[in-house]
């Protein structure tokens, strides 16, 4: 691309998109808690449209590097917003399908580079893929203003009832407004229920005080771990290094080592929707943390005792597990685990988490892979078992319930720790 870099640079290329990203992803929540999720999206588009520009244009690698921190500001803030836009405008009964939809589009983007890859080259052909999102960019300037609603339930939270109804009027069509705003502004019928609204309503201070307070933190805890384990798990270090699995198997064009792990990433996730109504969340994560540990054990076995084959196998495995599981369901379930009112922000901080694990994951994996050689996936194995276990223990099922059902199982988790608490302390 540039003839003279140093590895220095190159390496600044590759993390500029991830250090953009999690800037991206750790504002978006306060903006959009501001400005509503409709200007802050559009605003976005606007630093795409500017990061491709930068990026194909570029004529020297540290106006390149600029042009990827821009770019990754707007992937950033898309991850941490999107999925919590999704669950704000659906239904209650299609807010997960909905949500992993959005892992659709990135497994199907990703392919769809992969195999440009054949048509462009490292000299020149490569600028056209970094000048493609203008035109996605471009199409999103241009039609959000006409098709894009704001977020109803930002609406409802900043007190605008009129401008919900007409949003939600969009949405569903004048005769079911009653109906969605039933969904959106609960009744509180049960003690139970209207408890956690009422301290909520009560609380005097910021989203963040809000978020770190008794109310809330458990479910910020949980939602960062979920987040964090879709990247620390290792999944980036399988794509970032497949290609040497790849070659030493036989297969020398890396390309087509991408083209069939991006492949991989696909087929599952298109089910997962279909699966996660039948089985709930909870499950397909225990499943999928579970295959991919198997798969990482594998991997490497065979890398040790130098089973080309089953090394490709393991891989592929570790893929299909990873879209079948952590790789989708993070979405939805981020946004599932809080209330309106600190959703964006919520989602914000754990998809930032997620971006930090993926730098962490990019700048320490190469290290590893050289001090430990066949044996590097060890240490994603004993990540992915803690991940196992804090899932199976802190992890609740979201599939099925409603917001205010999902806060009352945090709250009784509370009242009853309290209460052991206070029995302990009489003792």
């Amino acid at each position: 691309m540039f003839s003279g870099h140093t590895k220095t640079e190159w390496t600044l290329v590759v993390n500029a998109w991830i250090v953009g990203g999690m800037v991206g992803s750790l504002c978006c929540g306060s903006l959009s808690e501001r400005y509503g999720r409709k200007r802050v999206l559009q605003a976005n588009a606007v630093f795409m449209l500017v990061g491709a520009i930068v990026q194909a244009s570029a004529s020297s690698i540290a106006v390149f590097i600029v042009g990827r921190f821009l770019a990754g500001i707007a992937s950033g803030c898309a991850t941490g917003m999107v999925g919590g836009y999704i669950s704000e405008i659906s239904p209650p009964h299609l807010r997960n399908s909905y949500g992993i939809g959005l892992q659709i589009s990135f497994a199907v983007g990703l392919l769809l580079v992969a195999i440009t890859f054949f048509f462009a080259n490292t000299s020149s052909g490569w600028r056209y893929i970094a000048a493609f999102p203008v035109v996605n960019a471009g199409l999103f300037l241009v039609l959000a203003p006409f098709l894009m609603v704001e977020s109803p339930a930002w609406l409802l939270e900043k007190g605008d009832h009129d401008a919900a109804e007409q949003e939600l009027a969009r949405l569903y069509g004048s005769s079911n407004v009653q109906l969605a705003l039933e969904w959106m502004e609960p009744s509180g019928n049960t003690d139970l229920e209207s408890a956690p609204m009422q301290e909520e309503q009560q609380h005097k201070g910021s989203v963040l005080s809000l978020l770190l307070s008794p109310l809330f933190r458990r479910q910020l805890l949980v939602a960062i771990g979920v987040a964090s384990s879709q990247q620390i798990s290792g999944i980036n270090a399988v794509f970032y290094y497949s290609s040497d699995i790849f070659k030493d198997a036989g297969i020398s064009d890396g390309r087509v080592g991408g083209v069939i792990t991006n492949l991989l990433m696909v087929l599952p996730t298109v089910v997962v929707a279909r699966l996660s109504e039948r089985y709930g969340n909870r499950k397909l994560l225990l499943w999928g943390l579970a295959g991919m540990f198997i798969s990482a054990a594998g991997m490497t076995l065979s890398l040790a005792l130098s089973i080309q084959a089953l090394s490709i196998v393991f891989t592929a495995t570790f893929v299909g597990a990873f879209a079948g599981s952590l790789g989708p369901l993070i979405w939805s379930i981020t946004a599932a685990l809080f209330t309106d009112s600190v959703r964006a922000t919520a989602v914000s901080i754990c998809i930032f988490c997620n971006w930090t694990c993926n730098l962490m994951v990019g700048v320490f994996f190469p290290y590893i892979s050289d001090g430990m050689n066949s044996y590097s996936f060890t240490p994603f194995m004993v990540i992915i078992a803690f991940f196992f276990m804090f899932t199976r223990q802190c992890v609740p099922e979201t599939v099925g319930k409603t917001t205010e059902e999902i806060q009352a199982e945090f709250r009784k988790m509370r009242e009853q720790k309290t209460g052991f608490s206070m029995t302990e302390t009489a003792n």
